[in-house]
């Protein structure tokens, strides 16, 4: 905190800091070097240096030795009964584990992991990941009842997410084949995960661009919050990774987001081994025209989905309209930048 006035950092210290309770240890190899803090709030007591860490701390299992980028747990139940926000990092020092009292967060995060428990289980009747060939397959585990309506084809009032990589075409071309296929295919990855979090099936990806319909399974919520949720989850991770990438000196993009709202006629297609979930209508022409004019970091969505967010709508401002040429009457498009 050398940057920071000495009366700014005293206060993060006295403040913040040190009323989470700290609590650190330093391991080499598996095996306790140094520890410290309040140790006794999370019912840790007899330290012996050389004593194998995952002993005393059971969640460490496996996670160590550490070599990846830092990890937070956000509220990890220690064996004394207390929360702790746990985060693991490595140094030449060795791995730090800090330990941080999280019981003021405790009930909070018990709703939000509550929340990932039920869209996981629904996740487990989708596909897990769009693994390479995205355009090539649907959700192959979803429910049996569910599939035999979508082979039949259905109409429902779905929300459409298309998430663009802006600039992909004409950036690409200059790297080696077997490093731009390896980068879209991490940028990707990256942007599937948040639309499946958020209950979204993913129906086909196209060079650069992943389309994601949400109303289709059967999640709590308005698909249409959901799909602003996962969209702005979606442009934040791009955006991190993307800065990581760009201090390695590597491919970086960005993504843009389109979504649209209302009626289509949705169905499976495909062989047995390989099902395509498809979706027909307006909506679809008109969420990829605003795929054609994404914007780096932006969210664009129609007045359908304007009048669906509540609360969402003040973060949105109204841009431009689409022509007639692409639907039966003008449609106002809003626009919201993510900061």
């Amino acid at each position: 905190m050398s940057h920071l006035p000495r009366s700014i950092a005293k206060y993060f210290q006295e403040s913040i800091f040190e009323s989470r309770c700290p609590a650190y240890f330093l391991v080499q190899d598996g095996c306790l070097v140094s520890w410290g803090g309040q140790l006794s709030l999370y019912g840790l007591h007899h330290l012996e240096r050389g004593e194998i860490v995952e002993k005393k701390i059971l969640f460490l299992a496996g996670l160590l030795p550490f070599r990846n980028l830092p990890i937070i747990l956000p509220c990890i139940k220690m064996e004394s009964g207390v929360a702790a926000e746990v985060h693991i990092f490595s140094t030449d020092e060795g791995d730090w584990i800090l330990l941080l009292d999280a019981s003021r967060y405790e009930h909070q995060y018990s709703i939000l992991q509550q929340q990932g428990n039920d869209l996981s289980l629904i996740r487990q009747h989708h596909s897990r990941l769009l693994e390479q060939s995205l355009h090539d397959r649907v959700a192959a585990n979803l429910s049996e009842e569910l599939v035999a309506v979508l082979e039949k084809g259905d109409r429902r009032d779905v929300t459409v997410l298309l998430a663009k990589i802006c600039s992909l075409n004409s950036s690409i071309e200059d790297y080696p084949p077997a490093e731009a296929i390896a980068t879209l295919n991490s940028y990707i990855s990256t942007i599937v995960q948040p639309l499946l979090d958020r209950g979204g099936i993913v129906s086909k990806g196209f060079g650069d661009a992943v389309t994601s319909l949400f109303g289709i399974l059967p999640v709590t919520g308005s698909p249409a919050v959901r799909a602003i949720e996962a969209a702005i989850r979606v442009v934040e991770i791009v955006r991190e990774m993307s800065q990581v990438r760009q201090v390695d000196k590597c491919i970086a993009f960005s993504v843009g987001i389109s979504i649209v709202s209302g009626s289509l006629i949705v169905g499976i297609t495909g062989s047995q081994n390989q099902k395509t979930l498809i979706a027909v209508g307006d909506r679809m022409a008109i969420v990829e025209q605003l795929g054609f004019q994404a914007t780096p970091n932006a969210i664009a969505i129609d007045r359908n989905t304007y009048d669906r967010i509540g609360e969402m709508q003040t973060r949105f401002r109204r841009s431009h309209t689409i022509s007639k040429d692409i639907a039966s009457e003008p449609i106002p498009i809003f626009t919201f930048l993510v900061a």
